[in-house]
């Protein structure tokens, strides 16, 4: 290390004695590659903290001022006239300039990027102790021996720090060299996502020509490379709008500033690269993908959930752009064929903590931009289960039953912002209920409905659903003589009695509504015999447990006694729920072989007249 950080042409490393000004310098460069390489190494591995610690304070401003010199020799004017071999008519003093140019740009160009990392790797641990690393470069020697000092203060102009780093990864993106094999544009790419950070960068970034320079450069990239280079877009586009000046500021709202159209050129680079990956998101008529790679569907699953989250933070002038692109993204993934498998259950979830977000902002009154865009929203998604039910192609039967969750999705999310006497909305639990008789789909309905049935009722919305489905839910319950393919009656019981025990702060409405589930219980275990008594024992000794307990006694008692009598030989015949989910009111007792068993009681706490 002090061999490094010296002038003196007498220095020697080991047995390498009388070095030349160059040969100086590539093996300085070689120290300081594998000191950054080791830096790199040490985020993933912390052992190496104790190798590097003692060094960083020397090492930080070599790494700085090799950059700078390879800057220097890079874009300096006075020594960039020879940018290529030396003419047969130049001077002796050019041709060596000419050639020593070139013979140590060789040594930065295999270096540069290791050096680069190894400064963001410090920058995300630390910037606090970067900056004073870099205050006390003055005391660091020229890398080569030869150059200029230049002894800025970086803590008080953080700009030139980024810009000499920017300047150099910019550089490299723009003069792709056709001829080496070491250029790795992947790692560059990452180089330039840890620099943009606002540690390093700061606002310099959002500069009218830097921004355009980059934005040209991303829509280049996001045209040309593979879908590893476009994540890394993804995530730099994303990060650049989080940190953005304006992110969240509203004082922009009034009129479309330089700001917004940065936050859009953004946004527009996050679609672009979605694109590549799903053509029909931009055209409708574009032909999607028959087969999806894994990069192509991490590559829409992160995109989805970069403009998802970027959409917090939009000036409200063009949120609603957004909201509408996000919504027409999604709805083009549902009904896209090659999406059913692996897609669209990764973005379901990020379409729900998107609607949950646009709707809660004002959970009480939602504006009628976003009332009408869930509205929209939710006449798609029908139009597409409406298409889906046709079975017109393989992928039919999962678009049915993606469609038939991202409805249940929106309607119980969305419901402050849609009417309770909207007709979309009970169009959608009619859709819902009519795909409990479908082979295929009924399961997934029955789900769905339990989700619908179950919602706290937070708003108007939320109780007409529960008021529009427990009806038909118990008449379709009981129906025993219509198609049941998937058995989903079996999934409706269980939600009907969760759905009594919504109400046990309330005796009354919970009374009403056991007044139907228990009869219904009942009315289903007479006419399916002795092969339902173990699912409607269960469901009844639900009913029978916990805060509904004097629910339940005072409409016992209410009964007659032949309904009273048929309820206890289904419990004694059915188990007591015992296998079905269920569990009773009982007590130990000896059976003949000296093991414990069960015995229910069936006076229901002395209700017997």
């Amino acid at each position: 290390m002090h061999w490094v950080a010296t002038e003196s042409q007498e220095a020697a490393v080991g047995d390498l004695r009388g070095l030349s000004t160059n040969a100086q310098t590539m093996v300085r460069m070689a120290v300081l590659s594998a000191w950054a390489e080791l830096q790199v190494a040490r985020v993933d591995h912390r052992y190496l903290d104790k190798v590097l610690e003692p060094h960083v304070g020397k090492l930080l401003p070599l790494w700085m001022s090799s950059l700078q010199e390879f800057a220097r020799l890079r874009f300096e004017p006075d020594i960039s006239n020879h940018t290529g071999p030396p003419g047969p008519d130049e001077s002796l003093e050019a041709v060596y300039a000419a050639l020593n140019r070139q013979t140590l740009l060789k040594f930065y160009q295999d270096s540069w990027l290791g050096l680069v990392n190894a400064i963001a790797s410090l920058i995300e641990q630390d910037p606090q102790m970067v900056f004073d690393a870099l205050d006390g470069k003055g005391t660091a020697s020229h890398v080569n021996g030869t150059g200029p000092r230049t002894n800025i203060n970086y803590r008080d102009a953080p700009v030139a720090f980024f810009m000499v780093l920017f300047g150099i990864v910019i550089e490299a993106l723009v003069t792709r060299p056709s001829d080496d094999d070491s250029y790795d544009i992947l790692k560059i790419l990452s180089a330039l996502k840890r620099i943009l950070l606002p540690s390093v960068a700061g606002n310099a970034i959002f500069q009218d020509a830097l921004f355009s320079e980059t934005l040209e450069i991303f829509d280049r990239l996001a045209l040309t490379e593979g879908l590893a280079v476009q994540t890394v877009l993804i995530d730099i586009a994303k990060t650049l709008c989080i940190t953005h000046p304006s992110a969240g500021d509203e004082t922009t709202a009034t009129d479309l500033t330089e700001d917004v159209d940065q936050l859009f050129a953004l946004a527009r680079i996050i679609v672009l690269v979605m694109t590549n990956a799903l053509p029909n998101i931009a055209e409708a008529k574009a032909a999607p993908p028959h087969i999806l790679a894994d990069d192509a569907v991490a590559i829409i699953r992160s995109g989805f959930e970069a403009l998802v989250d970027i959409s917090t933070i939009f000036p409200s002038i063009i949120k609603t752009d957004l909201y509408a692109s996000i919504l027409h993204v999604f709805s083009t993934v549902l009904r896209t064929p090659a999406c059913q498998a692996s897609v669209v259950a990764q973005v379901l979830p990020i379409f729900r903590r998107f609607i949950m977000k646009i709707t809660s902002d004002d959970a009480h009154s939602p504006s009628p931009a976003i009332a009408l865009q869930v509205t929209t929203c939710l006449h798609q998604l029908l139009a597409i289960l409406s298409v889906a039910q046709r079975r017109e192609h393989e992928s039919s039967l999962a678009c049915a039953r993606n469609s038939l969750l991202a409805i249940s999705v929106l309607v119980s999310t969305a419901s402050s912002a849609l009417g309770a006497d909207e007709p979309l909305v009970f169009g959608a639990l009619e859709s819902t209920l009519d795909c409990l008789q479908d082979l295929g789909l009924a399961k997934v309905a029955a789900g769905c409905l339990r989700s619908l049935l179950l919602t706290s009722a937070r708003n108007a919305t939320d109780k007409a659903v529960a008021q529009y489905l427990f009806p038909r839910l118990i008449v379709f319950f009981l129906e025993t003589g219509d198609a049941d393919p998937e058995n989903s009656r079996a999934l409706i019981g269980p939600a009907l009695t969760a759905f009594v025990a919504l109400y046990t702060e309330d005796e009354e409405k919970a009374a009403a509504a056991m007044s139907l589930v228990l009869p219904a219980l009942l009315r289903r275990a007479k006419v399916g015999g002795r092969k339902v008594y173990g699912d409607t024992a269960a469901r009844i000794v639900e009913l029978a447990t916990g805060r509904l307990v004097p629910v339940f006694r005072g409409l016992v008692v209410g009964m007659d006694g032949e309904m009273k009598g048929f309820m206890e030989e289904v419990i004694r015949e059915g188990g007591g729920g015992k296998g079905a989910g269920g569990g009773g009111r009982g007590e130990e007792t000896a059976a003949g072989d000296g093991e414990p068993s069960i015995a229910l009681k069936f006076d229901f706490g002395g209700m017997k007249r």
